[in-house]
């Protein structure tokens, strides 16, 4: 996948690119508003100063505007392949992606240079739970100051581009179940239940277990080819419109 410009990781929060579609919106907002969106819940002063209260309405905006951008995008895509694409895109793996992009963890550490919560601030600017918290917070400051088409309009400027990554066959069942899984609040195991065959034809077989239970098992001609089957196994099981 290209990469456009991203967050340099040097001690330096000086912020040199221009910002994009979120970005841009996140700097226009009112001063305290966006000061929230660039804090922290370590070093807020209230529940009510840090972002994770954004994150909430985020969540629902993301969630929304991505789901009528595929609709629109692909008319003759079903209901799983749709929530796929969805739950990929919107992942906090591609919602940290986006954040780089959009230099949102620079911005946490500039907000807060020159106070005791500076390093603090540096190291998290990098994290990826953090940065993926951001992108959906700012989107909420977003659409509660400048409302839905600002919010929709600069969620599918930033994710659009990642909707090409979720198609891409390369993209695994392993991470595509585990970011459905995610969303669902749920969990996935793989347990190698069998192997068998000579040394130089070996086959693997092993079993995908959601929460205990055993959705999918599948083999292959490694470990890793059997889970990716049992994956696979399963996402078809719980999205029967797609054809992971």
């Amino acid at each position: 996948m290209a990469r456009s410009a991203t967050l340099s990781t040097s001690s330096s929060p000086a912020l040199t690119d221009q910002p994009g579609p979120i970005g841009a919106r996140l700097d226009a907002l009112p001063a305290a508003l966006h000061a929230r969106v660039l804090t922290h819940a370590s070093w807020a002063a209230s529940p009510g100063d840090s972002y994770e209260r954004y994150e909430l309405l985020g969540d629902a905006v993301l969630d929304l505007a991505l789901g009528a951008h595929l609709l629109e995008r692909f008319p003759d895509y079903g209901q799983g392949d749709l929530s796929r694409i969805k739950n990929q895109v919107r992942s906090s793996r591609f919602c940290a992606v986006v954040a780089r992009r959009e230099q949102l963890g620079g911005r946490l550490h500039a907000a807060a240079v020159g106070t005791k919560h500076e390093a603090e601030a540096g190291r998290l600017s990098l994290n990826r739970s953090v940065l993926s918290d951001l992108t959906e917070a700012a989107l909420g400051a977003i659409f509660l100051h400048d409302g839905w088409l600002a919010a929709q309009q600069a969620a599918v400027a930033a994710f659009s581009p990642l909707v090409e990554h979720a198609l891409d066959p390369r993209v695994d069942p392993k991470t595509a179940l585990k970011e459905i899984l995610e969303r669902q609040g749920r969990r996935v195991a793989y347990d190698l239940v069998e192997t068998s065959g000579p040394a130089h034809a070996r086959r693997y077989r092993a079993v995908a277990r959601v929460e205990g239970d055993v959705l999918g098992e599948d083999s292959g001609p490694s470990r890793r080819a059997a889970e990716q089957a049992a994956a696979r196994r399963v996402i078809r099981l719980i999205e029967p419109d797609g054809d992971a």
